[in-house]
């Protein structure tokens, strides 16, 4: 693990990410020992850091990327940067002048992730509702309770939750965005309030183009031909079963998702 350019293995105490969640994160693909979509989530990590108005040197980030790839020479792997405000004092107004702390780490790709992209996953709704604040939606800051939350709903079957919002929207999943087929066109669901705008989200709103950003409530849901959900880790995953409340449906996987999937496999960028 790197920190800020150097190597060990922990956080100061003091570091306002344990504290307050004061940060954001990525996690990036390693597929044939280059990181996917990487400028990508560069840009997007710049983005988030000017919202929250932490300092991110961009240069500094990327010779840190070069330098944890080139000594640990992955060929498959996931790369997670964080970026937090750094250390700070009780309280949680920040530092005039804070000192940014990046933590990159390389982890292994789970094994299942193949499996699930090729046989289709199991769904369930979530009880757990998102918290709803339009000035953080869209960005994959530290504050994950929500999720946390939500994940101990699934069961050892369930493979991914879908979350609404406290109307019952359908947001995004726990770990992923979604995406539906009501036999015309591709939807995906509006996040202006809430959710993460996923970097794998953005790739397909130009690939699976025509593709409508929509209010998806239940009735989408269980009549759409096609369902995924996807990330920038695992791509896609097509949903064979879902289970939305006391509703249970089987869903084939589809052409149209299934050409998606090829694209993303030699997707590099």
């Amino acid at each position: 693990m790197l920190v800020n350019g150097q190597h060990q293995e922990s956080l100061p105490a003091t570091d306002r990410a344990t504290h307050y969640g004061d940060g954001v994160f990525e996690t990036i693909l390693i597929r044939a020992g280059s990181p996917v979509l990487l400028s990508r989530h560069l840009q997007r990590l710049q983005h988030a850091s000017q919202r929250l108005q932490i300092p991110l040197d961009p240069a500094e980030l990327q010779a840190e990327v070069v330098q944890l790839l080139s000594e640990q020479n992955p060929q498959t792997g996931v790369l997670k940067i964080l970026l937090s405000r750094g250390s700070g004092g009780r309280g949680y107004t920040p530092p005039a002048h804070p000192q940014p702390t990046r933590m990159l780490q390389l982890h292994p790709l789970p094994a299942e992730y193949a499996r699930h992209a090729a046989d289709g996953i199991h769904a369930t709704r979530c009880q757990h509702p998102l918290s709803v604040n339009p000035a953080l939606a869209g960005l994959k800051h530290l504050n994950r309770l929500d999720q946390v939350m939500a994940s101990l709903e699934l069961s050892a079957d369930t493979q991914e939750g879908l979350m609404c919002d406290p109307d019952g929207t359908l947001i995004e999943g726990i770990k992923s965005n979604v995406f539906v087929h009501d036999g015309k066109q591709w939807l995906t669901p509006d996040l202006h309030a809430c959710g993460v705008n996923g970097i794998m989200r953005q790739w397909l709103l130009q690939k699976a183009a025509p593709v409508q950003v929509s209010v998806l409530r239940e009735e989408t849901l269980l009549t759409a031909e096609e369902v995924f959900v996807c990330n920038s880790v695992f791509g896609i995953w097509p949903v064979r079963t879902l289970q939305w409340g006391p509703h249970a449906r089987h869903i084939g996987i589809g052409a149209r998702t299934r050409h998606l999937q090829s694209l993303f496999e030699v997707c590099q960028e």
